[in-house]
């Protein structure tokens, strides 16, 4: 459509996008707010990875059921009508008042090349029909790419392996011999064979070096602009973030992949006169980001982005979204703060009450973030859970529990198998820190809980709490636990809105596992 062609309405739907980033992607004049309305994005973002759809096409993979978290399954659905499909998740979240669906549609196979037997009353493009009902009450709709999806590595599950992979083995970070290929991957990937033992160090992950991998993902992202009636791309990055081999990150590679993506997308809402949004998730840090060749600077410095979706979602307390928020908002560009659902935490077993995830959502709140962005939230009865974590006033008067997070910045799944926040030693103090999101001074009630590891009769250090000495905790021992408690004026007194500083001094060598402090405000 040529811009003479555009009708007034249409004309001012592009608007945003003639302002965000010009016919050659250089940035023009911006507008001065930085917020989430202003660039057609909804304050939620739920992220579905849509194995309600993905598992449902191959049950031969999935005898116990659709897997959410603590081990839990659900029944997996026989799709024998929309209602089936929508049943385990979206139909739910559709009750809530979250606007913002980003559905995974390329985990191994992009989602028009699944496997239709079980599936067929979806038509020939399943995602189709489920589209079309979410955008029925004027609903945003996004797509979301997984750029680099690592869960072909760990499944025997033939549908994970798109004919892209098979056939450009030499494409890979660490590629088979031929010898391999034919001996060792063929039969477990055509599930005759078991899967192979690998070292390591052994990566099967797609290396972003090669043009030919770029321009898969620009091909498969022009493939979506032309199949659906989009409001946006999400980029995840972090599905798994590893693009290069060590040594060989070449950031500019991925900056012109982005320039190319946006350019595809202002070319697609061009010719449908209506805007397409570009969001991307990146890592926790904007170092680790560059670490791993996302320049996301430069990338809104171009006015590539709509907005920016920082982090995991495993870090809430030590997470530094403000460093996110100051970067991008220098660039007027708004921060959706993450939240993991289905994270495990052996160190902090509560996570995942209500409260345990009203006090995540308000962390992200405080530190800055201009909307909240959900991934691997799986359970049906907890999506009206949303509608209290957007709207901020009523958030603020429900009962919430912080806790303390373990430092993931090394791998989000590091916690599986590592209890501990901080070994104490000796006389040697050591420090943790919390953030509240609360003011506790006009808190009804405050209550604190420490869990240490150590052997036999192990006696509680010196805890400092903001400079306070804190004293009168009551102590519970277990087999090999201390857990020690308060809830008096004191505590009250002493903890504050905004980051808290525990220290503590050990007379012996001890674990603490978990702290945690529970607000009714």
């Amino acid at each position: 459509m040529k811009a003479s062609t555009l009708t007034p309405l249409t004309a001012l739907l592009l608007a945003p996008l003639a302002a965000l980033h010009g016919a050659d992607n250089a940035p023009t004049a911006r507008p001065a707010a930085v917020t989430l309305e202003s660039r057609g994005l909804p304050l939620v973002l739920f992220n579905n990875d849509s194995d309600d759809l993905k598992w449902p096409a191959y049950p031969e993979h999935h005898a116990n059921g659709l897997w959410v978290p603590a081990g839990k399954y659900l029944p997996l659905p026989k799709i024998n009508s929309l209602a089936d499909a929508l049943e385990p998740r979206i139909g739910p979240l559709a009750k809530t008042r979250t606007q913002g669906l980003s559905y995974c549609g390329n985990f191994g196979v992009p989602v028009w090349e699944l496997k239709l037997d079980h599936i067929a009353a979806l038509g020939e493009d399943p995602l189709q029909p489920i589209l079309q009902f979410w955008k029925r009450d004027g609903r945003t709709f996004f797509f979301s790419m997984r750029m680099n999806d690592a869960h072909h590595e760990i499944f025997n599950w033939a549908h994970l392996w798109d004919d892209f992979r098979r056939t450009h083995r030499d494409l890979w970070l660490d590629p088979p011999t031929d010898a391999e290929w034919g001996t060792q991957f063929l039969p477990w990937i055509n599930g005759t064979g078991p899967k192979p033992v690998f070292p390591s160090h052994r990566d099967l992950r797609l290396d972003y070096s090669k043009p030919q991998v770029r321009k898969h993902y620009l091909d498969t992202l022009r493939e979506v602009c032309r199949r659906y009636d989009l409001d946006g791309i999400e980029l995840d990055w972090l599905r798994s973030p590893k693009l290069f081999r060590a040594h060989a990150v070449d950031a500019a590679s991925i900056t012109a992949f982005v320039t190319e993506a946006r350019a595809i997308l202002d070319e697609s809402a061009k010719a449908r006169g209506c805007p397409l949004r570009l969001v991307s998730r990146v890592p926790d840090t904007p170092e680790l980001a560059r670490a791993m060749g996302l320049d996301v600077e430069a990338w809104l410095k171009k006015g590539l982005l709509d907005a920016v979706i920082a982090g995991n979602g495993v870090m809430f307390s030590d997470l530094d979204l403000e460093a996110w928020v100051d970067l991008a908002h220098r660039y007027h560009t708004p921060v959706y703060g993450s939240l993991e659902r289905m994270k495990i935490r052996k160190s902090f077993s509560r996570y995942g009450t209500p409260e345990t995830l009203r006090a995540a959502a308000a962390t992200l709140w405080e530190k800055g973030a201009d909307g909240l962005y959900f991934f691997n939230f799986y359970l049906r009865d907890e999506m009206p859970l949303l509608d209290e974590f957007a709207d901020r006033a009523k958030l603020a008067e429900l009962p919430k529990e912080y806790f303390c997070d373990m430092d993931m910045r090394n791998g989000p799944w590091s916690s599986l198998g590592d209890s501990s926040l901080v070994t104490l030693k000796p006389g040697t103090p050591s420090a943790v820190h919390l953030v509240i999101a609360d003011d506790p001074a006009k808190a009804k009630e405050t209550s604190l809980e420490i869990v240490f590891k150590a052997e036999g009769g192990f006696e509680p250090p010196a805890i400092t709490l903001n400079g306070h000495l804190l004293s009168e905790l009551k102590s519970t021992r277990g087999k090999a636990d201390l857990t020690l408690t308060l809830s008096s004026a004191a505590l009250k007194k002493a903890l504050k809105r905004g980051t808290n500083d525990f220290s503590f001094t050990s007379p012996a060598s001890a674990t603490l596992t978990a702290l945690s402090v529970r607000v009714v405000p």
